[in-house]
């Protein structure tokens, strides 16, 4: 059974006034579960940079540093993307702003030991979508990436799909056989569902098809895949406005059984809002059952 190795990190504008010993200690209690690896969802929220004074980054990337951690960075999250997504003028511009936005990423942070590569936070689903609407996406992949392998030469590329259930698993496998021809990212981190879509006890059935027909698309197209492990649980039935909690350990390790033969890496969303053991008793309960599980408490 694979391990946690890394977390999301869904910086909010609000969290730039954690101050450096508060996530210390957070990084701190990620080192302890064996953690080494922290995705920032984004650094560019609906056009609004994280990144503006007092730039939280740096404090992050030197306190990754001292605890041999690295760091990949999300670039540009737009709520538009959810009902644009179709348009191909509107995924053109985005890459071109993308792109942008990996420079200056890069010129301020790309020295840095603690750099570790890009994430495209633009969520693909098993959607059903026409060919050209698969070649328009996979173009605006095609565009960030090869941009950013420019940039940052040797630093991988990332992408977090999801899925729901709309397509069978052999036409979601035959979907991302055409989005990753030509290798635009180097990593698939796929998110397992089980959390936002509440199948704590469907795992098999919901989950195992899926990251089977995934990793053999991934395999055919030269691309890693790792798990996005959701470690929280739906608490509401309101689709509109669902709310989440801290998941289980019980239910964490099982997630974690369920995947470990079809990925490479597991990563977590996101401990710093579910699993912290500072963020509340649920999240320490959860925190220290994994510890304890894993035979590292």
């Amino acid at each position: 059974m694979k391990s946690i190795e890394g977390t999301f990190l869904q910086f909010q504008v609000g969290m730039r006034e954690v101050s450096p010993a508060q996530w210390a200690r957070e990084l701190d209690a990620m080192r302890a579960a064996k953690m080494h690896t922290i995705i920032l969802q984004w650094t560019q929220a609906d056009s609004k940079n994280l990144f503006e004074p007092p730039d939280p980054f740096p404090t992050l990337m030197d306190l990754a540093h001292q605890r041999g951690m690295k760091v990949i960075f999300g670039l540009r999250h737009d709520n538009r993307w959810w009902r644009e997504w179709g348009n191909a003028e509107y995924l053109r511009e985005e890459a071109k702003e993308s792109v942008t936005l990996a420079r200056e990423v890069h010129r301020r942070y790309g020295k840095h030991s603690a750099f570790a590569g890009f994430y495209i936070p633009y969520e693909l689903w098993d959607g059903s979508f026409t060919e050209a609407q698969v070649e328009n996406l996979r173009e605006l992949l095609r565009r960030i990436g090869s941009a950013c392998r420019q940039i940052a030469p040797g630093k991988p590329v990332l992408l977090a799909p999801f899925f729901a259930g709309l397509l069978s698993p052999e036409r979601f496998e035959q979907m991302w056989l055409k989005l990753l021809e030509g290798r635009p990212v180097d990593v698939i981190a796929l998110q397992d569902g089980v959390g936002a879509r509440g199948w704590d006890d469907q795992m098999e059935e919901r989950v195992t098809p899926y990251f089977a027909a995934m990793q053999r698309a991934c395999r055919q197209r030269g691309v890693k895949l790792w798990c996005d492990l959701e470690c929280f649980r739906l608490t509401n039935a309101n689709p509109s406005r669902p709310q989440f909690a801290p998941a289980s350990a019980e239910r964490v390790i099982r997630q974690l059984r369920v995947v470990s033969p079809y990925v490479e890496r597991v990563v977590i969303f996101d401990f710093y809002h579910y699993m912290s053991p500072y963020r509340g008793e649920a999240h320490k309960a959860l925190y220290e059952g994994y510890l304890e599980a894993m035979g590292k408490g």
